[in-house]
């Protein structure tokens, strides 16, 4: 599959180490659902066998067991998070990035990074609309700058991250 490429590949979970490689020397840009993937594999009750803590701390933990997520955020490697299905999940675009944030220690440059490579790749021709789209979320982003710089006020300065 990755040799035709696709404009995009879906959750790309179990890939040969052979298409890794094809993938990090010509990427292929990939949607990831954190989690529908901690759910469908079942990563959350991996993670914590006991059923102890809530259900956000074990989808938490069970992306720490995701395949290639953390793989995929260290490198760079162009990934849009996306929900799957938000009404059969119960989550949010907000709440996969805030999952990403918490699994992974993401600060907020490494958020903005991930938020940016998804407007990168949205199936879009039109230019106006991508640059209404860029405007738009370039807005949003600096409003939750600002968020997170008022939340940071009065906590340890060593911990930069976003919670």
């Amino acid at each position: 599959m990755i040799r035709f490429r696709p404009d995009r590949l879906g959750h790309a979970l179990f890939i040969p180490e052979e298409g890794l490689k094809l993938l990090e020397d010509d990427p292929i840009p990939i949607e990831c659902c954190p989690t529908s993937n901690v759910m469908t594999l079942e990563l959350a009750s991996a993670s914590t066998p006991n059923n102890s803590g809530s259900h956000r701390d074990a989808v938490v933990e069970g992306l720490k067991l995701h395949p290639t997520l953390k793989h995929w955020l260290a490198i760079g490697y162009p990934i849009s998070i996306s929900t799957d299905d938000s009404g059969v999940f119960n989550t949010s675009p907000t709440q996969e990035l805030a999952l990403l944030c918490d699994a992974f220690s993401l600060n907020e440059w490494a958020l903005t990074g991930t938020i940016w490579t998804s407007v990168d790749h949205v199936f879009e021709p039109s230019r106006r609309v991508r640059s209404r789209l860029a405007r738009d979320v370039s807005l949003c982003i600096k409003r939750l700058l600002r968020t997170l710089e008022r939340d940071e006020k009065g906590k340890n300065p060593e911990d930069k991250r976003i919670k």
